[in-house]
C-alpha cells in the first residue's frame, strides 16, 4: 500500500477548492452528530432534511437552533 498523498489544499493557501470543501463540511457535520449523541433514525433525518435543502448538516443544524431561540 503506498503513502504517498496528493495534497489538494493548505491551511493558508488561497481559498478551499470546491472539492475539498465539500469533503471537511461533510465530516464536520458527521463530527457534530456524533458529538450530540442522537439517535440513529434521527441523525438520518438531519441528513436527509440538510440533503433535501441543499445544505450542510451543520448549517442545516445551526438553522434549527436559531429559529428556537430568536423570539
Amino acid at each position: 500500500m503506498s503513502s504517498d498523498v496528493k495534497v489538494i489544499w493548505k491551511k493558508g493557501d488561497n481559498e478551499m477548492p470546491n472539492k475539498a470543501k465539500h469533503v471537511v463540511d461533510a465530516a464536520r457535520g458527521e463530527l457534530l452528530l456524533k458529538t450530540l449523541h442522537l439517535p440513529e433514525d434521527i441523525e438520518n433525518t438531519i441528513r436527509y432534511n440538510a440533503d433535501k435543502g441543499a445544505q450542510s448538516v451543520h448549517d442545516y443544524i445551526s438553522s434549527i437552533v436559531v429559529e428556537r431561540l430568536i423570539p
